[in-house]
């Protein structure tokens, strides 16, 4: 089930909202985490037993934590490794013999393969919740967040479904408090009903539309310069807008049930270096890998040298966590490095003597190398739209059918309408802090464009969902 269908926005969320609110305190997370179950299973009920399996496994490893103080590393260690070989399993095994089979057929003994073996779907969201039920392990054996007696409480936090299949990463620290308390106000519920068209208008009138110009670039085959670019600029709109739109959407819905989360994007494309970058795109992933991950290693207290290749391998398993394919460790790579670089040359942008719109420009252009590699479909796809980009491919004639399909004004409307969100117009966060009537109106026309935009769009996706 996805927020932009008619299925979540008009049976779905009116349900849960009607019997959330009309619940008694005590039977509020139930309600919240049974329709986030039945969210969650809409595609694939099993689903739901490896979540409930993953919760469990994490819940209960806290609750000895508390009770056996003196051996809470053996229970936050079992909760990692569980965590880590669930994830590890659906995500990266066939991955693993993809690469397995490949190798023998390279070392000429491809009787050794692994032959028509079962191939592992991959859940929905499994990244997501993982990243956060992990978080609450951990959490606790740090001594940063109380351990939770109730697993319906502990349920509810981790298959709250605004945030379950697509993020943000919510942290258990973050929500800790809420969860034994919060309040439910009308300013709240109205800021997240405009966080949530906001985010409906963004996936639907501007993702969407860029998606299509991405997909018909990339599929295109060799293709001119001006067309290669034109393509890797709409995909990177497309991700931006998909993403943060659904973000805007999960941090709405979580403001209609009372729930504050953090912002999740802060106008990346504005960023003046690849470090600012990353404290503006997926900031929940970024600064679990931080946390989590970065400073565990060392961070920069160990020298340069170590700092460096602190940041470089913090990325690459950054790469590695969004999919199994040599592409994601690419894109990891470069981030990794550049942050590396940057680092080296100090804290300030090193572009930093130029002036400030050349600085986004440079920074952007990096980032679109990146996404190339995030986009195409396997690596020697990526290196021939790098080489159409650059014009080191031969031309072929599928360019001029690319062209016909995608320069007709909707498009060119809307990836002109997508620049001028990305680079000149305020972010969902700062917009709907001080609501006032002409927003609110601002607001409900951008969702019913949307609404009436839905009804003609056959392509729909989430790009996050596959992670």
């Amino acid at each position: 089930m996805v927020f932009s269908s008619y299925l979540f926005l008009f049976f779905f969320l009116p349900a849960v909202l009607l019997c959330y609110y009309i619940s008694p305190r005590k039977w509020k997370h139930l309600v919240l985490t049974l329709f986030s179950y039945l969210f969650y299973g809409w595609a694939n009920p099993y689903f739901c037993l490896l979540m409930a399996f993953n919760t469990t496994v994490d819940y209960t490893n806290g609750l000895m934590m508390e009770k056996y103080p003196a051996r809470k590393k053996l229970f936050v260690t079992i909760s990692v490794v569980c965590d880590l070989a669930i994830l590890g399993f659906f995500k990266y095994f066939n991955f693993g013999i993809e690469n397995y089979n490949a190798l023998m057929t390279a070392m000429g003994i491809p009787a050794a393969q692994f032959v028509g073996f079962w191939r592992i779907v991959l859940p929905l969201g499994i990244s997501f919740y993982t990243f956060q039920s992990m978080s609450y392990a951990i959490d606790v054996y740090r001594g940063d967040a109380k351990v939770v007696h109730n697993w319906i409480d502990y349920a509810c936090y981790v298959a709250m479904f605004p945030q379950l299949v697509a993020g943000p990463i919510i942290r258990f620290q973050e929500v800790a408090d809420q969860l034994r308390s919060r309040t439910h106000t009308m300013e709240k519920f109205t800021r997240g009903i405009t966080f949530f068209m906001l985010g409906m208008g963004k996936k639907i009138l501007l993702a969407n539309p860029c998606g299509k110009i991405a997909d018909t670039a990339f599929g295109a085959g060799a293709i001119d310069v001006f067309d290669a670019w034109y393509g890797a600029v709409a995909y990177a709109f497309q991700i931006y807008f998909d993403f943060a739109g659904y973000s805007d959407m999960a941090i709405g819905l979580a403001l209609m049930f009372g729930f504050v989360f953090a912002k999740n994007f802060d106008s990346p494309y504005k960023s003046t270096s690849i470090t600012e970058f990353w404290r503006r795109w997926h900031i929940s992933l970024s600064t679990w890998l931080k946390d989590y991950l970065y400073i565990p290693l060392g961070g920069n207290r160990k020298g340069n040298v170590r700092t460096y290749i602190n940041l470089a391998l913090v990325m690459l398993l950054g790469g590695l966590w969004h999919g199994a394919s040599w592409n994601f460790l690419i894109w990891g790579g470069i981030h990794g490095g550049y942050l590396a670089f940057e680092r080296a040359q100090g804290k300030e942008s090193i572009y930093r003597k130029f002036p400030k719109p050349l600085q986004i420009a440079i920074t952007f252009f990096i980032v679109l190398i990146a996404w190339v590699f995030f986009r195409a479909d396997t690596l020697p796809d990526a290196w021939r739209y790098l080489g159409s980009m650059f014009g080191w491919t031969a031309v072929t004639g599928s360019g001029s059918v690319m062209r016909g399909l995608v320069y007709n004004p909707y498009y060119l409307m809307n990836f002109i309408l997508a620049a001028v969100v990305v680079w000149a117009l305020p972010q969902s966060w700062d917009f709907t802090k001080k609501l006032s009537w002409s927003k609110l109106v601002w607001c409900v026309l951008v969702f019913l464009i949307a609404l009436a935009a839905l009804t003609t769009q056959s392509y729909n996706p989430f790009i996050y969902f596959i992670f």
